[in-house]
């Protein structure tokens, strides 16, 4: 009945709350939480001093109006709003907004209430639990999807459901197909909204937090940068030198192709993984800055094949032959114009008539006077990160079925996509690479990067001791790799470096945890709710922290802390049970456990621990009844099958075991519990040859786990596993 984890660690990110005005006074830090808390809501603290979006479309459409009313038409000028910032292209009705998740059997709906609130809601089949969040801001234009916006614990989510308006159906947005999804607790950080909105002010040290005023759609300040002077200049009669650029305003036709070019990458060359360059912020993006110096893009080295993304544009582009020969020439604005959508654009046949006569294309292929060359030249299909879109890969082929080749092979190597007027040094290029590989691991899943961040991490922080970021990036792929020493190591490193920080707090707080070390694990949530007094995340954690020291008592008054902040979060009910059961107040674990039942019924963590409860009862019926309760929310659940296969022994089902051990074996491959129980089973029944094999592939599963192998060494010289 120990705690099962450190609040925050159901299988999502961690989401800390707002930042307070100012700093909670340290001397009750160090005791008891405060009586009362007022988190801090979403997007109402005053933006910071001196940020200035600028003028908006308003005062650029009294001398502009042409461009201002046909940039409002485009996908782009329609790219986030609240729920009445455009007419409903959504299909609301119950049948069509429905939608149940494939792998976890959770009902998702969207539904508009009868004051005209946009909600998602989440629920058991069985209509037991309900949760639902209201909808703030839509993303997309509609074109292709329209995606939404909520707000849980004062920062900004994604919501779980995406219209897909080509084919007019609700379904799963992207990344909530799998079974462990984050469903309302994916933040909408600065850099996820850099290409759908213009910039808002981020709140210090929290993860989706914003400033007041939220942007509402990307305006002309993207391309132009902030009009203000330009707008002043012409309010006081300041006109330029005829023929001259206008210095107060900055216009890409006067800028390098590469520059223009830049322009439209920001956006449109989503690449592998951003990372900013040193000084800039996700909030703050200046046009005239050029992008190569704002940011690195990275892609992969041997870049190819069929396979394109949404937002690939920039880079797709790049490989074509018709770019790399027009010497520079060819922009994005050669076939497209920024201020018009597509159908009342450039024609793609005009700009490709200018380098090609028709006649070069042949009877053969069909090409006459006015055909759409793109047609011929440019895929239009499904795209590799969002489903159930068709879109154009530009990526222009000499003909369609040339792009019938092999899958891009296999690469490691990243390569950044944009050259800096400075590039960095090479011991800078090694802790920025290195970053780059954490991110594609970190949240692409493809965990081969790990080994190759290390190693340029470990490499380049040697020569940079003061890069926070390489610190915090090298102790997330130490922890990744089993190398828990060195990843407190690394956040030591970075308690220095970031001596107000609160975000990578929670993590080293659980990195300590796992080293046994509750007590270092408490000193930094304490420093970290030094910063900011209203971190759910924090408090949970502090009161994790407490309890494994078995102060009991100071660590409840913490959980309640917890729940002031968020009375509806279901790790904080289950932690203050495990704390009731080390008082010995069973009647309170069980009310508690029951109150994380209801307050998240599609967790097994409740139904779990009721479980355990009904064990310290002595009720092992009671206990099956709970953990199939478990199993029935989630049949991945591996814990849940390793409790009820104890169980099972207990009472001599012994075949019903054994089937769930196996199952534990399968849904937790990397537990060694996993592997050693069942071949304990295996070998108690006689089954000595398949305890052999069980072993010998959790030691393969495991990656060599010294428990999996002493065992594996005990059955090989004839003595039981203990």
């Amino acid at each position: 009945s120990a705690p099962l984890g450190l609040a925050g660690c159901d299988g999502a990110a961690p989401a800390p709350a707002a930042a307070p005005a100012t700093a909670a006074p340290p001397a009750m830090i160090a005791g008891d939480p405060p009586a009362t808390v007022t988190p801090t809501p979403a997007i109402s603290q005053p933006p910071r001093p001196g940020y200035d979006r600028g003028p908006g479309p308003q005062e650029c459409a009294d001398c502009h109006p042409d461009h201002v009313e046909g940039f409002l038409k485009t996908g782009m000028g329609r790219s986030l709003y609240r729920v009445d910032g455009q007419p409903p292209i959504e299909d609301f009705s119950a049948k069509a907004a429905t939608i149940t998740h494939p792998k976890t059997g959770a009902i998702y709906r969207a539904y508009v209430d009868e004051a005209g609130r946009w909600w998602q809601s989440e629920a058991t089949a069985d209509g037991s639990y309900t949760r639902a969040v209201e909808v703030l801001y839509v993303v997309g234009s509609g074109n292709h999807t329209r995606s939404y916006i909520g707000e849980v614990e004062g920062e900004l989510i994604e919501l779980p459901l995406t219209w897909y308006s080509q084919r007019r159906i609700w379904d799963m947005s992207p990344g909530y197909e799998d079974a462990n999804h984050m469903r309302f607790k994916r933040p909408i950080k600065a850099e996820c909204v850099f290409c759908h909105n213009d910039l808002s002010p981020v709140r210090p040290e929290t993860m989706a937090g914003f400033e007041a005023p939220f942007a509402e759609g990307i305006t002309c300040t993207r391309c132009h940068g902030n009009g203000a002077a330009h707008v002043k200049s012409r309010m006081d009669g300041v006109e330029p030198p005829k023929g001259a650029p206008d210095p107060t305003i900055f216009n890409p036709k006067h800028t390098s192709t590469s520059q223009q070019l830049q322009v439209c990458q920001q956006c449109h060359l989503q690449g592998e993984t951003r990372i900013l360059r040193e000084g800039q912020r996700w909030d703050h993006y200046d046009p005239r800055t050029p992008l190569a110096d704002y940011v690195s893009i990275f892609v992969y080295e041997k870049d190819g094949g069929p396979e394109f993304k949404i937002a690939s544009h920039g880079h797709r582009l790049s490989l074509s032959k018709c770019f790399n020969a027009s010497a520079g020439k060819m922009t994005c604005t050669t076939c497209h114009d920024p201020h018009r959508p597509s159908s009342e654009g450039k024609a793609r046949h005009t700009a490709c008539v200018g380098c090609h006569a028709p006649s070069d294309c042949g009877d053969a292929h069909g090409a006459k006077e006015g055909a759409d060359c793109a047609r011929c030249h440019m895929k239009r299909g499904g795209t590799s990160d969002i489903p159930h879109v068709n879109f154009t890969d530009h990526y222009i082929r000499p003909r369609l079925g040339d792009d019938d080749t092999p899958p891009r092979p296999f690469a490691l190597g990243l390569v950044d996509a944009m050259t800096p007027s400075k590039p960095p040094s090479a011991a800078e290029a090694k802790v920025r690479l290195g970053i780059a590989h954490m991110h594609v691991w970190r949240f692409q899943g493809k965990r081969y990067h790990v080994p190759e961040a290390a190693r340029l991490l470990t490499e380049g922080l040697a020569e940079l001791p003061d890069h926070a970021d390489g610190w915090e990036a090298l102790g997330r792929v130490r922890q990744a790799m089993g190398d828990l020493p060195g990843a407190a190591e690394a956040y030591k490193r970075l308690e220095t470096l970031r001596p107000n920080g609160v975000l990578h707090r929670i993590d080293a707080a659980n990195l300590h945890a796992k080293l046994g070390d509750p007590k270092a694990a408490e000193t930094v949530l304490r420093r970290s709710l030094a910063v900011q007094i209203d971190d759910r995340i924090a408090a949970g954690e502090l009161a994790n922290a407490l309890q494994y020291q078995g102060r009991h008592e100071e660590a409840e008054r913490w959980y309640a802390f917890a729940d002031l902040i968020n009375p509806a979060e279901s790790i904080t009910a289950n932690n203050r049970g495990h704390n009731a059961v080390a008082l010995g107040k069973l009647d309170e674990a069980q009310r508690w456990f029951e109150e994380a039942v209801r307050r998240d019924g599609l967790s097994p963590m409740g139904e779990y621990n009721l479980g355990t409860l009904a064990l310290r009862k002595d009720d092992a019926q009671g206990a099956l009844l709970h953990f199939g309760k478990a199993l029935a929310v989630d049949e991945t659940f591996g814990l849940g099958y390793r409790a009820r296969g104890r169980v099972f022994v207990y009472l001599q089902q012994l075949a019903d075991a054994r089937a769930d051990f196996e199952r534990f074996a399968r849904y937790s491959p990397k537990n060694p519990d996993a592997w050693l129980e069942l071949a304990q089973l295996m070998d108690q029944q006689g089954d000595r040859p398949g305890a052999l094999r069980t072993l010998r592939q959790g030691l393969h599963s495991t990656q060599g786990h010294p428990a999996v192998r002493a065992g594996l060494q005990a059955l090989e010289a004839g003595r039981p596993i203990k």
